[in-house]
């Protein structure tokens, strides 16, 4: 691990979070380059050969990636970054189709990568994360906080999900709406 010299001390902790089930520190290298605070991250243990399965299932997995450079007394965050990256196994194919979203790619970028090994050489690799202007830190302390998700569940699914438990259109056959799933089986 590298402090950059403009941020003075610079205390890191990376954590990946528990839905990838790693939560001890992750190898991490910060340097101030260009007058930003550019960190490099291994998030291997983040993706075990266990996940080789998951993601070979031909359906779209979503992995997302969010860091964050929080004063060491844990207030607001100084700096946030985050990454999306949708991966799916083509089964004809035999290879994995990947779409990389974030800040530098908005739209995002497709490759095509040839099998787990690559995948997850790709997915553990996060360089030169932008974190925030060096000298906006000053002399305290930082923590580095990052969170690994797989197929992370958004606020709009959840209460879309939420709403037709709560009141399952009627849909096929008509009728008005009932406040129960089990009526709405029923019909």
């Amino acid at each position: 691990m590298t402090a950059p010299s403009a941020a003075g001390a610079l205390l890191l902790a990376l954590l990946a979070g528990p839905a990838l089930g790693a939560e001890a520190p992750l190898p991490v290298e910060v340097e101030a380059r260009g007058g930003r605070l550019v960190a490099r991250l291994d998030l291997a243990a983040a993706f075990p050969d266990e996940l080789r399965r998951t993601f070979s299932n031909g359906l779209t997995n979503v992995v997302t990636f969010h860091v964050a450079l929080l004063p060491e007394g844990g207030d607001e965050p100084a700096a946030l970054y985050g990454r999306e990256v949708d991966v799916r196994y083509d089964v004809w194919e035999e290879r994995f189709w990947v779409l990389v979203k974030d800040s530098a790619s908005p739209g995002g970028r497709r490759a095509a990568v040839a099998g787990w090994d690559e995948l997850r050489a790709l997915l553990a690799q996060a360089r030169d994360v932008d974190l925030a202007p060096a000298s906006s830190l000053g002399d305290g302390g930082w923590v580095l906080l990052a969170r690994v998700e797989l197929n992370p569940v958004s606020r709009e699914l959840l209460e879309r999900t939420r709403e037709f438990i709560a009141n399952p259109v009627a849909g096929l056959r008509g009728g008005p709406p009932t406040r129960s799933v089990i009526g709405a089986i029923a019909r």
